[in-house]
């Protein structure tokens, strides 16, 4: 397959192949090829041209993925795109928002007993771009949520309260942390854009395997929404952020 993307287009960065395949079902012209060694897909997205790209799960291939795209690219923003667990169950089912802050955080072995004075934990943050942020906030109302990022499912339920309550995470990914990361370095605007597909905890795997594809067809027209709103903004000219 060819080698597929244009210049200054918007990147949008998924994980899983169900993630890419929601986004790509919503392009038009649609083109399916490569880049590098990942999966993708180039097409538009109302009046962007947009590339798609299939990272792969896990924090260091969303890291190469990303700063591949920047490299052959220089798109114009990043957009990391997805499923997220949820660490409390009042958040729904398919519930859309955006990442305003993702933190890398080491699981630990043992869960500790919880200390109202103890200080929160240092972990490395990303940040999403705040005037992107700032459309989809006012624009379409999506709440803003602190994603906490490890390669490591959380299926436990006192380690989903522990993740709330001690590191102040609302939701939980692999990849959002590594590639608003690698946009921060390379000076390119970026924001996550997730939809619950689970409630964190022992029912998690079974969850997502019943949810993910109708939460990801809603969040891939959400998403839609959103770049037609970056667009008339016109923050999706390169360097507009």
């Amino acid at each position: 397959m060819p080698v597929v993307g244009k210049q200054n287009s918007l990147a949008v960065q998924c994980a899983l192949p169900i993630e890419g395949r929601a986004v790509a079902a919503r392009l038009r012209r649609a083109r399916r090829g490569w880049l590098g060694l990942f999966r993708a897909w180039e097409g538009q997205l109302g009046e962007a041209p947009v590339l798609v790209v299939v990272s792969g799960m896990g924090s260091s291939e969303a890291a190469i993925a990303a700063s591949e795209a920047i490299r052959m690219f220089a798109p114009c923003g990043l957009i990391d795109f997805g499923a997220a667990g949820a660490l409390d169950e009042t958040w729904a089912i398919g519930k859309c928002a955006l990442v305003h802050c993702a933190a890398a955080y080491q699981p630990p072995c043992l869960i500790p007993q919880p200390s109202p004075n103890a200080p929160r934990p240092t972990v490395s943050e990303a940040w999403s771009n705040s005037n992107w942020l700032s459309v989809g906030k006012d624009s379409l109302g999506l709440p803003l949520v602190r994603v906490g990022c490890a390669d490591t499912p959380v299926t436990n339920t006192h380690m989903a309260r522990h993740l709330a309550t001690v590191y102040g995470f609302d939701w939980v990914d692999c990849e959002s942390h590594s590639v608003l990361r690698v946009a921060a370095r390379h000076g390119v605007p970026a924001v996550g854009l997730r939809a619950v597909s689970d409630h964190c905890g022992p029912e998690a795997p079974k969850q997502f395997e019943e949810n993910a594809r109708r939460v990801l067809r809603g969040a891939a027209k959400t998403l839609v929404q959103f770049v037609a709103a970056l667009h008339k903004a016109g923050l999706l000219r390169p360097g507009a952020a």
